[in-house]
């Protein structure tokens, strides 16, 4: 199983460890933040879009296709009742000369990216709590 980890800076900052990568995530200012980072929606966004990207590129490589230049912007909306994102849309420049088959099965194989699949097909998810172990003066 994969971890990350995500640990309380101060505020409403908090560092985030993915396979020794760092990042931060932050609030922006004027709902209590320091803005020093995206919101953690924000990086749900972006790992959309880059799961996206990422799934984009190698399939117009496997198929011997031009992949440069190649971006992906992600434009979302709040619904502010209900706290969540519902709307979101991809955006994606593709080099010039893909014909409408090009099309389709690029945005077949985009479809198919692990971060769309865990939002249309959700993974189980559950919270278990645990306390730091006591440092005793054996264990220093």
């Amino acid at each position: 199983m994969a971890r990350i980890t995500v640990k309380h800076r101060y505020g409403e900052s908090f560092d985030i460890q993915i396979r020794g990568y760092r990042l931060v995530s932050d609030e922006p200012v004027a709902i209590g933040g320091e803005d020093e980072g995206p919101t953690p929606t924000e990086l749900m966004v972006a790992g959309l879009a880059a799961c996206a990207a990422e799934e984009g590129v190698k399939h117009l490589s496997n198929e011997g296709l031009p992949f440069e230049p190649f971006a992906v912007e992600a434009d979302f909306s709040w619904d502010i009742e209900n706290g969540r994102i519902d709307h979101v849309q991809l955006t994606i420049s593709t080099p010039p000369g893909l014909t409408d088959s090009d099309h389709r099965f690029l945005e077949a194989a985009m479809v198919a990216c692990p971060a769309r699949k865990m939002l249309t097909e959700p993974p189980t998810l559950k919270y278990a709590f645990s306390e730091p172990a006591a440092v005793t003066a054996e264990g220093r």
